[in-house]
């Protein structure tokens, strides 16, 4: 018979046993996958690009325009550039010099172009005109930065300007008389009180007061004036009931004119409503030409043109349009 210690440790050896033939029986443990070899991530997609800003309609409107139309009998030629295409103007160009020719120009009156050494001729090739840089900021890239400035044609920088009439104001000036030789009679006068009411206007709509006000910028064409006094054309108040008869013989500016200018029919003698005109004296003689007046009156002053003994043989008014009284009798 086994004694105590000897039974403890034989039943401890066959506990061994078991657990080590259990251990044995037990299914093998899994092994875990190896991870799986490292893929190519894709890079990420490249930013939407912001679409450039389309100014085709800009551009063709300003390639349009009065100002880039190159004619021979406009200045072509480095001094009259300095407004008609800037970036083509000489600094050091000066009128003639010789005696009788002060400008490369073709002049109405002349067969062959007018010939000056001191402002050569500019070929319609390398006439730039003025384009969107000319008062926009243009980068390099072609965009244009919102608002208007000035290109100085010199330095090539830009000048800020703080309204539209002071960039026009750049070229649409008169310097007659200065020292410099650089005379040009360019500027338009805005005036008169229809549009330029300084103490107020009436109704809710400002007059305008900037050249952007009424001319396209680009297309440079200024609306009429029955776009805004839409109801001119069918009253029977205006021009003292006679509205039907005459709106068709005179335009606006005819009557409410406020600069004092001639008014006839058009000088060049196609016929067409009465309109507001100038006569100057220059090489091939008086010259009468059409003048689109800026300044504009309200009231309208009858015997300005419907005065005794009138070139054209008009009814004789006074201001207000009523037939005067005939003189008393002796």
């Amino acid at each position: 018979m086994l004694k105590k210690p000897t039974f403890s440790l034989v039943v401890i050896g066959a506990l061994l046993l078991l657990v080590l033939a259990i251990g044995a029986c037990a299914p093998a443990a899994t092994p875990e996958p190896p991870p799986p070899p490292p893929t190519d991530v894709p890079p990420p997609p490249p930013p939407t690009a912001t679409p450039a800003p389309d100014h085709s309609a800009f551009e063709a409107a300003v390639a349009g325009n009065a100002h880039n139309q190159y004619d021979i009998g406009h200045g072509p030629n480095t001094w009259c550039t300095r407004c008609h295409s800037p970036q083509n103007w000489d600094p050091e160009a000066v009128q003639g010099p010789g005696e009788g020719e002060c400008f490369t120009c073709k002049f109405p009156h002349l067969e062959e172009m007018s010939v000056a050494s001191g402002n050569p001729f500019v070929p319609e090739e390398e006439w730039v005109g003025m384009p969107c840089e000319t008062c926009h900021v243009v980068d390099g890239n072609g965009y244009v930065t919102p608002g208007i400035a000035w290109l100085n044609p010199v330095s090539m920088d830009y000048v800020a300007v703080s309204n539209s009439t002071e960039l026009c104001e750049k070229c649409h000036v008169t310097t007659t008389g200065n020292a410099f030789g650089s005379a040009v009679d360019h500027k338009v006068t805005l005036g008169g009180s229809a549009h330029l009411n300084y103490g107020g206007f009436l109704g809710e709509v400002p007059p305008p007061s900037y050249c952007a006000d009424c001319h396209d910028p680009h297309t440079l064409a200024p609306p009429q004036c029955v776009d805004c006094h839409e109801d001119v054309t069918t009253s029977d108040t205006h021009m003292k009931g006679y509205n039907a008869l005459m709106l068709d013989k005179l335009t606006c500016m005819a009557c409410h004119d406020a600069s004092g200018l001639d008014v006839g029919p058009p000088p060049d003698g196609e016929g067409g409503p009465w309109v507001t005109q100038e006569t100057s004296v220059g090489r091939a003689g008086p010259t009468t030409e059409f003048v689109l007046s800026h300044s504009i009156v309200y009231t309208v002053a009858c015997d300005r043109c419907h005065f005794e003994e009138n070139t054209f043989e008009l009814t004789v008014f006074t201001a207000d349009g009523s037939v005067p009284a005939p003189p008393a009798e002796d």
